[in-house]
C-alpha cells in the first residue's frame, strides 16, 4: 500500500491531489481544483505532528475516507540552507555570466521548501472496508513565489522505508539549464549529493519514463546505486495546462534494498524549452 497526498492553497483557488495505491491497484481523485475552502482533504498541524483527513470519491465512484498523523522522525532538511553551496555553483557555472544572468537568477529564489521523514499512521476506509496502515513516510513543503511557466522541466525521485531514504531533485530553468541536489539516509547517517550519472536524455522526451537509474557520489566517498520502476500515476496540470506534472508510486532498488516512494517528472507545454536545447554531454555535473 502506498499514498501521497497535497494541498496547494492559492488565493484563488486550491489544489488537492489524493491517490492510494492498494492491491496493485491504483485510485485517485478526479477533481484537480477547488474553491478556497472546498478542499475535501484538510491538513492541520497539532503540536509537533501534523494530520491529514480526506473524505471523498477517487477513481468517479470509489467512496474513500482517510484519517493519519505524520510523526516526524528527523529534524526537517531544507533545501535552500541545508544542501551543499556546490551543487547551486555547479548550475551557475554552466551558464554565461552577465547583469542580466544575476538578476533573472532572482527568478529561482524566494521559496521555502523542505522535506522531513517520518510515519503516518491511521485508516482508510475503501469503500466501507476498514483498513489500518503505518507506513514510511516523508512530508514536503514549500511556501512562497511559484511560477510553473518559468520552469522548462523536472524530475523529483524520492524513496522511504524504515531503514532508508533517498531523494534527488533536477530541475532546469530558463536562467539555469541545471540544478541537480540529493541526499541518502542511511547506515551511515545523513550525506548529501556530490555528484550523480541519471542520463538527461531518459529525462528530455516529454513522456514518462517506465524505469530510472543512476548511480550517486556521496559528501562521504560512498556512491550508491538506485533504480526506479514506474507502479502507476496520475498527471497533473498547472496554469491552465502550460505545466504538466506526472507523479508516480514507484518501486526502487537502492544499493540492492528495497523501498517505495515517488518518481515525479514534469514537462512545459512548449518542448522546445527542455534543458534549454542544451548539448546535455555538455553539462558540468
Amino acid at each position: 500500500m502506498s499514498i501521497f497526498a497535497r494541498l496547494g492553497k492559492r488565493v484563488n483557488m486550491e489544489e488537492v491531489w489524493m491517490a492510494v495505491y492498494y492491491e496493485n491497484k491504483l485510485y485517485s481523485l478526479k477533481q484537480e481544483f477547488f474553491p478556497v475552502g472546498g478542499s475535501p482533504l484538510a491538513v492541520e498541524k497539532s503540536g509537533k505532528n501534523w494530520s491529514i483527513s480526506f473524505r471523498g470519491i477517487l477513481n468517479g465512484s470509489d467512496e474513500a475516507e482517510v484519517c493519519a498523523t505524520f510523526v516526524a522522525s528527523r529534524p526537517a532538511l531544507d533545501f535552500t540552507s541545508n544542501m551543499p553551496a556546490e551543487r547551486m555553483a555547479t548550475g551557475i557555472a554552466n551558464e554565461s555570466w552577465n547583469k542580466a544572468f544575476f538578476e533573472q537568477l532572482q527568478n529561482v529564489n524566494g521559496q521555502c521548501h523542505y522535506e522531513q521523514e517520518g510515519q503516518l499512521k491511521g485508516r482508510l476506509t475503501l469503500n466501507g472496508k476498514p483498513i489500518e496502515f503505518c507506513l514510511p513516510c516523508v512530508r514536503d513543503h514549500s511556501f512562497g513565489k511559484r511560477d510553473w511557466n518559468y520552469m522548462n522541466n523536472h524530475v523529483w525521485l524520492m524513496a522511504v522505508s524504515g531503514e532508508q531514504q533517498f531523494n534527488y531533485s533536477l530541475v532546469s530553468y530558463p536562467v539555469m539549464s541545471v540544478l541537480e541536489v540529493g541526499h541518502y539516509l542511511g547506515g551511515n547517517g545523513l550525506h548529501f549529493m556530490r555528484q550523480t550519472d541519471l542520463d538527461f536524455h531518459q529525462v528530455a522526451k516529454g513522456i514518462v519514463p517506465k524505469n530510472l537509474s543512476l548511480h550517486m557520489l556521496l559528501d562521504n566517498g560512498q556512491t550508491i546505486s538506485v533504480e526506479a520502476r514506474v507502479l502507476a500515476g496520475v498527471t497533473y496540470h498547472f496554469q491552465d495546462g502550460q505545466y504538466a506534472l506526472h507523479e508516480n508510486i514507484a518501486e526502487f532498488r537502492i544499493d540492492g534494498k528495497t523501498c517505495r516512494g515517488i518518481l515525479e517528472i514534469g514537462f512545459n507545454r512548449e518542448k522546445e524549452r527542455f534543458f534549454n536545447q542544451r548539448n546535455l554531454k555538455t553539462i558540468r555535473r
